[in-house]
C-alpha cells in the first residue's frame, strides 16, 4: 500500500478490500480484458519485464532507452508514494487529473462484469489492465511493462510481448506463486509465448531457470524459445538497468546504453537529506541477502557510519536477511500490515511503525540505510517528502 491515499483509488481495491479472503480470478481478468476492448494481440511494441528482483530498474531503463526519440507508456507495480507512479508517459507519472480519469476507466469497465463468485479482481491487475488501455488512447508508440504479482498468474499473462526482459529469479511470494523455484519459475516464465522473439536475462539464474529456457523441463509445453541474450555488469543495479537498455535495443534495433546517473530511481540506494538536517538518508528497497548486502556497500561507501531501518516481512527470507544486517546496528520496522505479517521479525526484536521508527531516527541525528519492502521504502520516502513521480 502506498503512504498517499486517494478516493480515485477505490475501483482498484474494490473487490481486493472486500473477497481478498479467496483468491484472484482468472475468469474476472479475462472479462475485465474484453470489457476494456483489449485482446491479446497488443497494437503497440511492447516489452515485458518479469523476474523477482529489480525488476522497476529494468523497466525505468528500458523506458528511458526507448524514450530517446519516441513516446513510451509504462506500468509498473508496486508504486512508492502515490498510486498514479504506477502508470507513466516517457518516466513521468501521469497528473492527478489523469489518474482520475484511469479510475473511471476502471470503475465503468469493472461496473459491466458478473458479480463476484470465484475469486476478485486484484489491484495490479486492474491497473495492467486500464493503464495499457489509457495508454493505448493516448497514442503511445511503445509499452514497457512490469509484472505486477507474477507471470502466468498475473494479468500480465493476458498478452503477447515480442520481448520479454527477466531479472533474478529466487524464492519469493511462495503463498502465491508456488513453494518451490520450479514453481515460481514456471509462473514467471509462462509469460513467454510463441510471439516472443527476443529474451533478455539477468545471468545469474538458478537452474531450473536454465532448464525452462533450453526446453529441458519435461511439464513444459511444446515450445520453440529464442536464445536469451544473458547481461552481466559491474554491480546489481548496473545489469539490470542493462536489462533494460538490451530489451529496449531489440524494439529499436539500436542499443542505447543507460547510465545510473541518467535516471532518478528512488529506493535503489537513493540518498535523501532530511528537512533540518545534516544526516544522510539512503533508501534501498533490497529484500533478499544480496540486495541487502549490496544496500549495505553502497552506504558504507556514501554514508560511513549509519544506522538502519529494516522491514523484513514473513513472505522474505527474514532469517538470511538477518544474517547479512547482524554487524550493524537495526531498528525493525513494519509497514503495509494489513497485507502483511511480520512475526518472524518480532521474534528477534520489537518491529516499530515505520513513523516512529523515523522520528526516533531523525532526533538521532545519525546516517540512515533504510532498506526492506517498496512499502517500508514508500514509507520513508514519504515522511522525506522525496520526489517518486519522475525518472528524468
Amino acid at each position: 500500500m502506498v503512504a498517499t491515499h486517494d478516493p480515485h483509488d477505490e475501483p482498484f481495491f474494490r473487490e481486493w478490500n472486500t473477497h481478498r479472503h479467496v483468491t484472484r480470478s482468472r475468469t474476472r481478468t479475462t472479462q475485465l480484458q474484453h470489457a476494456l476492448g483489449l485482446t491479446r494481440t497488443l497494437p503497440t511494441p511492447a516489452i515485458l519485464i518479469v523476474g523477482s528482483k529489480g525488476k522497476g530498474t529494468a523497466t525505468a531503463a528500458a523506458t528511458s532507452a526507448l524514450a530517446k526519440n519516441a513516446t513510451v507508456g509504462t506500468i509498473t507495480s508496486p508504486p512508492l508514494r502515490h498510486n498514479r507512479e504506477r502508470i507513466r508517459i516517457n518516466g513521468r507519472a501521469i497528473s492527478h487529473t489523469e489518474y482520475a480519469r484511469l479510475s473511471e476507466i476502471a470503475h465503468d469497465a469493472i461496473r459491466t462484469l458478473p458479480p463476484v463468485t470465484d475469486g476478485y479482481l486484484p489491484p495490479s491487475g486492474i491497473y495492467t489492465q486500464t493503464g495499457i488501455a489509457y495508454l493505448l488512447q493516448q497514442g503511445v508508440d511503445f509499452l514497457v511493462i512490469e509484472e505486477g504479482l507474477g507471470g502466468l498468474s498475473d494479468d500480465v499473462s493476458l498478452f503477447d510481448y515480442p520481448t520479454v526482459g527477466i531479472t533474478q529469479i529466487f524464492m519469493e511470494h511462495s503463498d502465491i506463486l508456488g513453494n518451490s523455484l520450479s514453481s515460481i519459475t514456471h509462473d514467471l516464465l509462462g509469460t513467454i509465448t510463441p510471439a516472443t522473439t527476443s529474451i533478455v536475462s539477468h545471468y545469474n539464474q538458478p537452474q531450473e531457470v536454465w532448464d525452462y529456457l533450453a526446453g529441458r523441463d519435461i511439464e513444459l509445453p511444446e515450445l520453440e524459445l529464442p536464445e536469451p541474450e544473458l547481461v552481466q555488469a559491474s554491480t546489481m543495479t548496473a545489469t539490470n538497468l542493462e536489462i533494460g537498455a538490451r530489451a529496449a535495443a531489440t524494439l529499436r534495433g539500436r542499443y542505447v546504453p543507460i547510465g545510473e546517473q541518467e535516471l532518478i530511481l528512488p529506493a535503489r540506494a537513493s540518498t535523501h537529506t532530511p528537512p533540518h538536517s545534516d544526516a544522510l538518508w539512503m533508501v534501498d528497497a533490497g529484500i533478499n541477502p544480496e540486495g541487502i548486502q549490496h544496500a549495505l556497500t553502497r552506504a558504507t561507501e556514501e554514508l560511513g557510519h549509519f544506522h538502519v531501518l529494516a522491514g523484513l516481512p514473513d513472505v522474505k527470507d527474514v532469517d538470511a536477511c538477518l544474517e547479512v544486517l547482524e554487524p550493524f546496528p537495526v531498528t525493525f520496522v513494519g509497514a503495509g500490515r494489513d497485507y502483511l505479517d511480520y512475526t518472524h521479525l518480532a521474534a528477534h526484536g520489537p518491529v516499530l511503525k515505520v513513523e516512529d521508527a523515523c522520528e526516533q531516527a531523525l532526533a538521532s541525528g545519525k546516517n540512515i540505510l533504510a532498506v526492506g519492502t517498496m512499502s517500508v521504502a514508500g514509507a520513508v520516502l514519504e515522511l522525506l517528502d522525496a520526489p517518486t513521480h519522475f525518472w528524468w
